[in-house]
């Protein structure tokens, strides 16, 4: 059986298209396709996850998420969100629903700025912006910086909070001190995404960190969060100092179960579903959302199959290691095809960088100013 869900949240990929081309990027091959996911298609979609609704709703209320993604969102007509809008409402207006966008900001118009600032529909705004490095340039090859750096302190200037992911790959690496120095100044929260999906085998290996290199970058940053003033939130090391900080304390409690916990998923434009780790891995389908339920979705053969090669991992690195149960596990079971390549050829970076976190932690609550550390738990 497929336990009973708190909350859900779907990647909604509503086009391809984009106006950048990030080298690094898993979307490569389709960036040029100006492809928009029919209306229909989005309608079909949310009645789908109504009747699961229906069902998961009378054990509690389960919260719902959706993330418009791409390509680059905010390409798509802003009168096609307004009648996104409009159809969520009419089919899922009795439930408690968030939309959020994932946009590399280079397009910001007055209209969209304003709708953004208004959260009749999108509640929270996500920016990919590495700040240094060489991968957000247009079709021409050239920096978009400038235009991103103008378009964000347009959010600022209208009083819009927003959140930022850098992805962290062989050409950020050397600069993770400045791009979270670069958030931090602002108070904006940062997510360090390390490059875990690939297009073609030339992007791994362009962009791949190995182990050391993967880890090293982590602890720079920890390093970077320690010495800030301010510490503005910085994930995944956020999440690594919760895990360490239980550690210390002895609180085993954080299990993560692929099977029953996994929340997060993908509906390619085509309505197709997979797990977040999954995209366009063969075979790695759960269904269709516009033809077929979520349950079934959820106990579809490809989802137990995937299920079953995730509890295998955990069993592999997971149960033996020390951390298990604080760490709750989850990269090890959501691991994408290219994580799991690190997996098997240098073990699991989430411990190489607890081993260094977990002593700063001991150190540091002895004293006031764990204060620090502890305010995130």
């Amino acid at each position: 059986m497929i336990a009973k869900r708190k909350h859900l949240l779907f990647v909604i990929k509503i086009t391809k298209f984009c106006n950048l081309r990030c080298s690094y990027c898993y979307e490569f091959n389709e960036l040029g396709n100006k492809a928009v996911m029919a209306l229909d298609s989005i309608a079909a979609i949310f009645r789908t996850i109504r009747d699961y609704l229906e069902v998961e709703s009378q054990s509690g209320e389960v919260a719902v998420g959706f993330i418009w993604h791409g390509g680059e969102p905010l390409l798509v007509p802003l009168e096609m969100y307004k009648a996104i809008c409009e159809t969520q409402n009419e089919i899922l207006g009795r439930y408690k629903v968030h939309n959020y966008v994932q946009t590399n900001l280079t397009v910001l118009t007055e209209k969209q700025l304003a709708f953004i600032k208004s959260r009749v529909f999108f509640s929270e705004l996500g920016v990919s912006f590495d700040v240094y490095g060489d991968q957000r340039v247009g079709l021409n090859g050239k920096l978009k910086t400038d235009k991103i750096l103008l378009n964000m302190q347009k959010l600022i200037d209208n009083s819009i909070k927003f959140g930022a992911i850098a992805v962290l790959a062989q050409n950020t690496a050397p600069n993770v001190e400045r791009i979270y120095q670069f958030f931090d100044n602002l108070r904006i929260p940062l997510r360090f995404l390390p490059f875990y999906q690939s297009a073609f085998d030339t992007q791994i290996e362009d962009h791949a960190l190995d182990y050391d290199e993967l880890v090293e970058c982590l602890i720079r940053v920890f390093r970077a969060w320690l010495a800030s003033p301010t510490v503005t939130p910085v994930d995944p090391i956020e999440e690594y100092i919760k895990y360490a900080t239980a550690f210390h304390f002895g609180q085993p409690t954080n299990f993560y179960e692929k099977r029953n916990d996994e929340y997060v998923f993908v509906v390619n434009i085509d309505g197709t579903i997979c797990g977040a780790d999954e995209i366009y891995v063969d075979q790695g389908g759960y269904g269709n959302l516009t033809t077929s339920t979520f349950e079934m979705a959820l106990q579809s053969p490809n989802r137990i199959s995937s299920i079953e090669k995730a509890e295998r991992r955990r069993d592999q690195y997971c149960l033996a290691c020390p951390y298990y149960g604080y760490c709750p596990g989850s990269f090890v079971q959501d691991a994408s095809p290219q994580q799991q390549r690190l997996l098997e050829k240098s073990g699991c970076p989430v411990r190489g960088v607890l081993d260094h976190i977990v002593p700063a932690v001991r150190d540091f609550v002895p004293h006031q100013e764990s204060t620090r550390l502890l305010s995130l738990t």
